[in-house]
């Protein structure tokens, strides 16, 4: 899978294919190296924002800002990482802070949006793959042929995997990536682990469990199993010996409009056959965006994908289940999937941390400092930056709402067309006003901060 004097690209995008991302080999013996050709490049083209074009095999979002940017002000080339990152962050077009854009001798991890769905894209060395293969297995792999095989062992997540209850009562466990969107924010996705069943039998262990829920403490919603989970469960027949005829069947359900409609955490919670019934009934005057046909499901024993072709606008979406049996065969590859749908960034778990243990050090430093400044008398207590931001946010979001409650609002569908300063009422964020409208998007501003949503979306 390499070559001499190369580098990865990867862009992971809605509008990408099947799997949602595009992988490309560039010809450069580094990053920095690839960024200083293709700038040199630029300060002469006469189409600066299109030079990287070929090499991406399309266009990638923003990405010729820097380009643009290196001709019209004749920008220096970067002749170290750290320069090459300062550039990056002034002129660099994404949206979101500087945050989103992370660098380091062998990657260069972005993460932005179109206004309607969030992307992402990446850079990396051969050294960063071989390094990393639990970070970036998944997200150099192409086709959705997944491998077979099997093996006894143990296997260790990356991180603690939320676990569904109850517990099925075999071994193993099975394990779900979900990589599906309902409105604006459509990276990473989600992952939950369903313990004492494995792929095999979890087409009747669907089929005689009820899904463990509790209400929230700040709505009516729910806490229960993901909806895609609760809808492959709805969906299993009694003749199904596999979950391949439930993913199959899921692939031409109107997940996308049934879960913009409002508050789904009460659908299919109860026993199978009504749980079955409410779905059906969820989706009476919901098209399906997409074109069924082209959705393909793949599996083997252990593993398996559907890549739902879920809206023309949007593409496909993903869901990934695999037991203990097939990430013990592959490890890496079952790793990387799982941060593939924890993490817009492959590496955020390495930066967590490190960051985790700088503080560590940290502490350990200023707190004999700490333990005297406590015996002197304070002055009052400090405000810091973080503190002052939240207050200014949470002013300006109580003063759109004006009083008004979830009464007053009118529930988010991306269906829907919303107007300037109109209350809407989000299942997952709450209460939000929107600020700004465009044709297909929106800007709401709510109680922790402003969120672009997509409207005026056609089934």
């Amino acid at each position: 899978m390499t070559s001499p004097q190369g580098i990865w690209f990867v862009y992971r995008s809605h509008y990408e294919g099947l799997l949602s991302k595009r992988i490309r080999r560039l010809t450069a013996p580094s990053i920095l190296q690839w960024f200083q050709d293709k700038i040199t490049e630029a300060r002469t083209s006469l189409t600066p924002a299109t030079i990287a074009d070929e090499d991406f095999g399309g266009t990638v979002h923003g990405f010729g800002s820097l380009f643009e940017a290196a001709k019209k002000d004749s920008l220096h080339t970067p002749k170290t990482t750290a320069a090459l990152a300062k550039l990056l962050r002034e002129h660099l077009h994404i949206e979101g802070g500087p945050e989103n854009i992370r660098v380091d001798e062998h990657s260069l991890r972005v993460l932005t949006s179109d206004g309607q769905v969030e992307l992402a894209y990446f850079f990396f060395d051969d050294e960063a793959v071989k390094k990393h293969p639990g970070y970036l297995s998944y997200l150099l792999h192409e086709g959705v042929n997944l491998p077979d095989g099997d093996a006894e062992g143990p296997f260790k997540p990356p991180f603690a995997v939320h676990e569904i209850t109850p517990a099925g009562e075999g071994e193993g466990t099975t394990y779900a990536a979900l990589l599906t969107f309902h409105d604006g924010k459509s990276i990473p996705g989600d992952a939950v682990k369903i313990a004492g069943v494995r792929l095999p039998g979890l087409a009747a262990y669907l089929r005689t469990v009820v899904p463990d829920s509790k209400t929230r403490t700040s709505s009516d919603a729910l806490d229960t199993w993901p909806v895609e989970i609760r809808l492959l469960r709805a969906l299993v027949e009694a003749g199904d010996t596999t979950i391949r005829p439930a993913l199959t069947r899921a692939a031409s359900y109107p997940l996308m409009p049934v879960s913009g409609a409002g508050d789904h955490s009460r659908i299919g919670i109860g026993e199978h056959a009504a749980a079955h019934a409410e779905f059906i009934g969820a989706a009476e005057g919901h098209t399906h965006g997409g074109d069924v046909s082209k959705s393909v499901v793949h599996d083997h024993d252990h593993v398996a994908l559907l890549a739902a072709h879920a809206s023309n606008q949007f593409g496909f979406q993903q869901w990934i289940l695999f037991d203990d049996k097939w990430a013990a065969a592959h490890p890496d590859l079952a790793s990387s999937i799982l941060q593939y749908a924890h993490s817009p960034d492959p590496f955020a778990l390495r930066v967590a941390s490190r960051e985790t243990r700088a503080q560590s050090r940290e502490e350990k430093v200023v707190a004999p400092k700490a333990e005297k400044a406590a015996a002197k008398p304070k002055k009052g207590p400090g405000k810091t930056k973080a503190d002052a931001a939240a207050t200014k946010q949470e002013k300006a979001w109580s003063a759109a709402v004006a009083g008004r409650t979830e009464d007053d609002a009118r529930g988010y569908r991306p269906s829907e067309r919303f107007t300037e300063g109109e209350l809407v009422n989000h299942t997952k964020f709450g209460l939000g006003v929107v600020v700004r409208v465009e044709v297909s998007k929106c800007e709401l501003l709510f109680r922790d901060t402003p969120r672009v949503m997509v409207h005026s979306m056609s089934a």
